[in-house]
């Protein structure tokens, strides 16, 4: 592995303004971000609207998918997520709610579109929520083919099939990313806005590019429900162990149990847009609720940190004093040069001014959750 003291490498200036603008987390001041966040009021989601509707979730077993599940599930709806036996027998997010009854599992694989095409005129279902897709960056750096057949191809025949078999369907989430934005020019373009231009540095990027732009489409050609969400960072419990957040969540866990002396990352220097995963489903159930069909909406908490910051500040949450390394084998490729600078605020108020809604947990709160989630893994 080759080494790069963290000090070396990170360099938080660049974003001065960003922070005098109120825009990025202030480490020293946390009482200030805590105070804001915690008297955010939002708009819950409506029970009623949901109680008995008929729901289709894709990408389950994940993170985002499952915590959809668990909101839905307990407002009274009737859920079907998908599955793929074939990949695992066994999905700890969801296993739960397989065994008790409570949701319907269906396995199948979304690049069949014979298949995709009887599950709508068997199920009908009023709403969709699309969330199945390979989302791990490296992973499509390192196999591309992969990544955009399995992202297009399902996203289309989701499309496709609700379109031409669902009599119900009143409202079709499409899951999209903050990485669609890609390559910010300046500082100045932070944060962004939905109107700002797509630059995707990645091959998952550009599915999501296709994602967003297809769903469009489909609106405009059909009147087919759909509404699009660009989520930019979500974490939290059930974080796939791959994930930034998520790896850092398991160092702290090695470095708690004696089992590790030193974190080990990557790039330090990029600013990120974290939203709890608990106030960033309700978003997007939201925003079948609310939103304008056939539009993009940014669901972010508007508040940016480095990811240099992030670590120092997960190290001080569990009151740590261990040396932090950068690995250069994680550095994306165009973080490989002298300008190793890249990142994302998102700008929520348009969101925010259809919805309601705000996010109420901190950077806090996610960096504990996901220690206690990998803590209780490994118990």
């Amino acid at each position: 592995m080759e080494e790069l003291s963290f000090e070396s490498i990170y360099d938080s200036s660049k974003y001065d303004k960003l922070k005098k603008e109120g825009h990025l987390v202030d480490i020293e001041h946390l009482d200030e971000y805590e105070k804001l966040i915690h008297g955010n009021s939002s708009t819950e989601i409506d029970k009623d609207f949901w109680k008995e509707k008929r729901v289709f979730v894709t990408g389950s077993a994940g993170m985002v998918g499952s915590t959809i599940i668990d909101i839905l599930l307990d407002a009274g709806a009737d859920v079907y997520g998908t599955i793929k036996r074939h990949a695992s027998a066994y999905h700890p997010n969801i296993q739960k709610r397989i065994d008790s009854g409570e949701l319907k599992s269906v396995d199948v694989d979304l690049r069949d579109y014979g298949r995709m095409i009887s599950l709508m005129r068997e199920i009908e279902p009023h709403a969709i929520f699309h969330q199945a897709a390979e989302s791990f960056v490296p992973t499509s750096l390192s196999q591309p083919s992969h990544v955009v057949e399995n992202n297009c191809v399902s996203t289309i025949n989701v499309l496709e099939a609700a379109t031409k078999e669902d009599k119900s369907l009143e409202g079709l989430q499409v899951a999209c990313t903050s990485e669609q934005y890609g390559f910010i020019k300046s500082i100045d373009e932070l944060p962004v806005k939905e109107t700002n231009e797509l630059r995707p540095t990645s091959t998952y990027a550009v599915t999501k590019v296709f994602t967003d732009y297809i769903a469009r489409s489909y609106f405009y050609m059909y009147k087919t429900p759909t509404v699009i969400t660009r989520t930019f960072n979500q974490e939290g419990p059930r974080r796939g162990p791959q994930f930034f957040t998520a790896r850092a969540a398991q160092q702290i866990v090695n470095i708690l149990n004696k089992k590790a002396e030193r974190i080990v990352m990557g790039n330090p220097n990029p600013v990120r847009d974290f939203t709890h995963i608990h106030d960033s489903a309700k978003a997007q159930i939201l925003a079948v609720e609310k939103c304008n069909r056939g539009e993009v909406y940014n669901i972010c908490s508007g508040k940016g940190i480095t990811i240099g910051d992030y670590m120092k500040l997960a190290l001080e949450t569990f009151d740590l004093d261990v040396p932090i390394v950068i690995d250069k084998s994680l550095l994306r490729p165009y973080e490989r040069g002298e300008a190793l600078v890249d990142g994302f605020i998102g700008d929520n108020s348009k969101f925010v001014e259809k919805t309601g809604w705000k996010p109420k947990k901190t950077i806090m709160e996610i960096i504990k959750d996901g220690v206690e989630y990998y803590r209780t893994l490994r118990n």
